[in-house]
Parts: structure tokens; sequence; C-alpha cells
């Protein structure tokens, strides 16, 4: 199917990639359909473009890239809505905001986007019980653990 968006033109995808969302990313309550695009090659960045809107588009990163010791703890209710046995069967971003001052991009880690790519699922979830922050300046990050992942970098 072709998608006309205003960052990358029209695209070509496969009916098969698109992600429903079970619950909408917030603020964004009536975009469900999105498609995972690659960013620029090593950059460990990907678009998360919505199949609905070809104005809508997210950057999102690997938050293990920042903090490897990341985690979503995860009940069996959220497993459940998105057809997982186990939180390793969901691949986990972060949703990156890139202002003007590239000494302010940052990313939330309290709401991760969830994707099991298996079942064509997403969500954002919300970590009520964590001390991630919303804004998370990615210069305060180590500069080691600044370098993309290349065992596990944003897929697509």
């Amino acid at each position: 199917m072709q998608l006309q968006t205003t960052r990358f033109g029209t695209i070509e995808v496969d009916p098969e990639s698109v992600i429903t969302f079970t619950q909408p990313i917030i603020g964004f309550q009536e975009y469900r359909r999105f498609v995972l695009l690659p960013g620029p090659p090593n950059s460990g960045v990907c678009w998360l473009q919505s199949s609905e809107s070809g104005d809508l588009a997210f950057l999102l990163m690997n938050p293990a890239d920042l903090i490897p010791e990341y985690s979503v703890p995860l009940g069996q209710h959220e497993l459940a809505e998105l057809a997982a046995s186990k939180s390793e069967d969901l691949e986990v971003y972060t949703l990156v905001v890139v202002p003007e001052d590239r000494t302010k991009i940052r990313t939330n880690l309290k709401a991760p986007i969830l994707v099991n790519r298996k079942h064509r699922l997403g969500k954002q979830a919300v970590l009520e019980r964590s001390d991630y922050p919303v804004q998370f300046f990615l210069a305060q990050a180590a500069p080691k653990a600044r370098e993309p992942r290349r065992d596990k970098p944003c897929s697509y």
C-alpha cells in the first residue's frame, strides 16, 4: 500500500507491517495504526509513521542505548494485551524529541513504546512505579552509552 507522508514523500509499505496500537500514544488518541521505518544508517533511531496521517511520525530509539539496564516491568494483563507471553517478545522504544537546540535532545523513559512485531500490536506504556524521567536529556548520558548498540539497533 502507498502512504503519502510529509517527511518521506510517497512510500510503499507492506500492509502486513502495519502495527495496530491497542491504546493510543498519549496526546494522539485518534491514531492507532503505524509502520516502523528505518532512520539514518548506524544512527540507532527509527521512525514510527502513522498510516492514517502522513503528517504524523515519531522518532524512536532503543532506550538500552542510553541506559543498558533499562527495563519495563509488565504484568500479565499488559503482556496479554500485546499477545506476548513474556517481556522478551516485545521490542521497546522511547520517543525522541529533537528541538533546534541540539543540546536539548531528549527521550521519554517514563512512557516507552512497546511493539509485538509478530502479532503487529503496540502500545505506549506508562511506568507508574519507576524513577525513569519523562525528559531524559541525551547529553546527560555517559559518553559510551550514547553510541547505538550494533547488536540490537532500532529494528524495522
